[in-house]
């Protein structure tokens, strides 16, 4: 009795002979069938329409006018003109902003006869920035006192050296009143000078 694993591999390679014989047999003997063209079940009809290339001529907007140029009239129409307008008794009243009259002199303070006395001393406001920083000064305003005693202009005449101090020293200075200064029995304006200190005190 044969042994069909040895005989396996023999086996194997018979059959596959085989079946490529028979397939070789059936290309060379089996007659070749020519397939039909494929017919369509329905007719497409495809339908082109003839789309004319001329445009439609739109409208053109009109031009649009130049603004015209203001021309001065003849003065013949000018005086008709001004015959039509009916005479109003309308006056504006002008607000004045400057008083009349003649300025007021200002006088140096060593020529004043009755130097103006302070009479309201407005003190400095320490800025915050400044006092946490530990920054002092001494910042002297020149002010310009008027005729009743009040400060009409103000500005720096000597620097601390520190913008903060010298604008506390400016608002400060623009609240100062004084007695007014008098020139042969005339009030008169004149310039003084405010020296603002800011100094830290030690605990406060």
């Amino acid at each position: 009795m044969r042994d069909h694993k040895i005989m396996y591999g023999i086996y194997l390679r018979a059959g596959l002979l085989a079946s490529l014989i028979m397939f070789i047999l059936a290309f060379l003997f089996v007659p070749y069938a020519e397939p039909e063209a494929y017919k369509l079940k329905r007719e497409i009809i495809t339908m082109v329409e003839e789309i004319s290339a001329q445009m439609e001529k739109f409208e053109e907007p009109p031009p649009l006018e130049r603004p015209k140029v203001a021309v001065e009239a003849e003065s013949e129409v000018a005086e008709e003109a001004v015959e039509t307008i009916a005479a109003t008794e309308f006056q504006e009243e002008l607000i004045r902003t400057m008083p009349t009259g003649p300025e007021i002199e200002i006088v140096p303070y060593y020529k004043v006869e009755v130097k103006p006395q302070p009479i309201l001393q407005q003190k400095p406001r320490y800025p915050d920035l400044a006092r946490r920083a530990g920054i002092e000064g001494q910042t002297v305003v020149k002010a310009l006192v008027d005729i009743d005693g009040s400060v009409m202009d103000v500005e720096v005449l000597k620097s601390s050296g520190n913008q903060m101090l010298d604008e506390a020293a400016l608002a400060a200075a623009r609240q100062w009143k004084f007695s007014p200064a008098k020139q042969r029995d005339k009030f008169v304006r004149v310039y003084v000078s405010i020296p603002m200190n800011f100094r830290l005190v030690e605990g406060g």
